[in-house]
């Protein structure tokens, strides 16, 4: 299921989102960029509190996917800089937990992001792994368009990754 962000998916997310720093363990080429060291249990909710009360002024459209009762899942699209010359823009951001990817859930957390942010917002952008195929080749077919890439844009202990930038106009 496919729905809004809820206060009382803090738990889960934050789970998620530590399982991704010992997945990165195993897979250097995992898609998501990291601090250093995983963040502290406080710092995570600050996070999830700013990304709620953003989502309630209308700065950020979240969407998350929902298995078993527990979120799986997110895809948050924020507002650039709000009550600025380009809060018209918005930054897409997407992680789904290990086991539940290659589903279709990735394609139906974009869809409802992009829909929660059409009529709000004019342009989506995203950055990317070139690496990330399977991303890459899912944002092109929802209608992403390439516009360049940062070379040894990710380091992560002696290698580099370059990253893709991507736009929609909604």
């Amino acid at each position: 299921m496919i729905r809004e962000l809820q206060w009382n998916d803090m738990n889960d997310l934050i789970e998620n989102y530590y399982s991704y720093y010992e997945e990165v363990k195993r897979d250097q080429e995992f898609g998501i960029i990291f601090f250093h060291d995983k963040p502290s249990f406080e710092s995570e909710v600050e996070w999830f509190s700013n990304l709620y009360r953003n989502t309630m002024k209308g700065d950020a459209f979240v969407r998350v996917a929902v298995e078993d009762g527990k979120v799986v899942g997110i895809c948050d699209i924020h507002r650039i800089r709000p009550g600025s010359e380009v809060s018209h823009n918005g930054v897409l951001g997407i992680a789904i937990r290990e086991g539940y990817r290659d589903r279709g859930i990735g394609k139906a957390l974009i869809l409802g992001a992009l829909d929660a942010a059409r009529g709000k917002l004019e342009i989506v952008t995203l950055s990317v792994f070139t690496t990330n195929k399977r991303a890459n080749s899912l944002y092109r077919n929802l209608g992403f368009i390439d516009y360049g890439m940062r070379p040894k844009s990710i380091k992560r202990g002696n290698r580099y990754f370059d990253e893709l930038y991507m736009y929609i106009l909604l």
